[in-house]
């Protein structure tokens, strides 16, 4: 049996933790969008405070936009936050021997443009 050198490796840091987290809220928002920090608290299993301190970094760096208030009978109205689309784009180029396809995306997933020509 081959043994494994532990010196090797690289231990988890605070900040390890922290892009994971970052993460997992990102693609929270992108597959349930539109969607309130309470609801991303509740879902996502963080702090209420830990969303928050999430949230307010990815609204500065401009990843996601706050949209319109929810209904609440009582309490806070909730803000949905939404995927700034505008922010980054998706390219894909598909290369075939007698075409090549390039398209532009969101980050939603949703097609821009997509132009075909000739493999020259």
């Amino acid at each position: 049996m081959r043994k494994i050198d532990l010196t090797s490796f690289q231990v988890a840091t605070s900040e390890t933790a922290r892009d994971i987290n970052r993460r997992i809220v990102l693609d929270m928002i992108r597959t349930r969008q539109p969607i309130s920090r309470a609801d991303l608290a509740r879902l996502s299993g963080l702090q209420r405070s830990t969303i928050s301190v999430i949230t307010e970094q990815l609204i500065e760096e401009q990843w996601i936009t706050e949209g319109a208030f929810g209904y609440l009978p009582r309490g806070r109205k909730p803000r949905f936050l939404h995927l700034n689309v505008e922010r980054a784009g998706i390219i894909g180029i598909n290369v075939r021997p007698m075409s090549t396809t390039i398209a532009l995306a969101d980050l939603n997933a949703r097609f821009i443009a997509q132009e075909s020509f000739p493999t020259a």
